[in-house]
């Protein structure tokens, strides 16, 4: 798969993040990250990217001579300058057909269940992603290079802090706190014989 763009969005009716790929040959890859999946693989990518730049930019022996230690840290700054400045503003480009050709077929983003990571000894980074339903199953596999995994980390934090799914539990006891007051202004208007509101804590 020759990766064009990658695109990352919080979809707050579904509370998911979807995740949609495209290609340079026209083809487009969408896939849905719940919370659970997305926090769980976020810790594991954030590591993997780690290593695999260490392998992608490995450091020159001690005893090289002292142009190519240079040269090799030269080729390490640029590798990673690339890995870190990719291009987040040029909008997602719609594959045309691709949106009214899935809605007609009924084809859904997948539902990714698992995640395998594997660093390839070439610097490679492969995500085989699964989707495992009771009627269905998919899969797809994505390979990335250093810049690529970054722009994907990158994509996912953003996409992490628009869910505000890590503020959750500070969020909740302002809500529990606002549902309580609208509970005594709203059940002093109601008639004895009413039914009152009923609350889960």
């Amino acid at each position: 798969m020759n990766i064009h763009q990658v695109s990352v969005s919080y979809v707050s009716e579904q509370d998911r993040l979807l995740l949609r790929i495209n290609t340079r040959d026209g083809e487009e890859l969408r896939l849905w990250f719940t919370r659970r999946l997305t926090l769980s693989l976020l810790p594991v990518l954030n590591t993997t990217s780690a290593d695999q730049m260490k392998r992608h930019t490995a450091q020159a022996s001690p005893a090289a001579p002292l142009e190519v230690q240079r040269q090799r840290m030269l080729e390490s700054f640029q590798q990673e300058a690339a890995a870190y400045n990719g291009d987040y503003a040029s909008p997602y480009q719609e594959q045309a057909q691709m949106p009214a050709l899935a809605a007609a077929q009924g084809i859904e983003p997948m539902l990714i269940s698992e995640v395998k990571i594997t660093l390839r000894a070439a610097g490679q980074l492969q995500l085989q992603m699964f989707e495992k339903l009771p009627d269905q199953t998919r899969n797809a596999q994505v390979m990335m290079d250093p810049s690529l995994t970054q722009g994907l980390l990158h994509l996912l934090n953003q996409a992490l802090k628009k869910s505000q799914w890590l503020e959750l539990p500070s969020q909740a006891a302002g809500l529990e706190a606002s549902a309580s007051a609208d509970a005594n202004n709203d059940t002093s208007a109601l008639p004895d014989d009413a039914d009152r509101p009923k609350y889960l804590n």
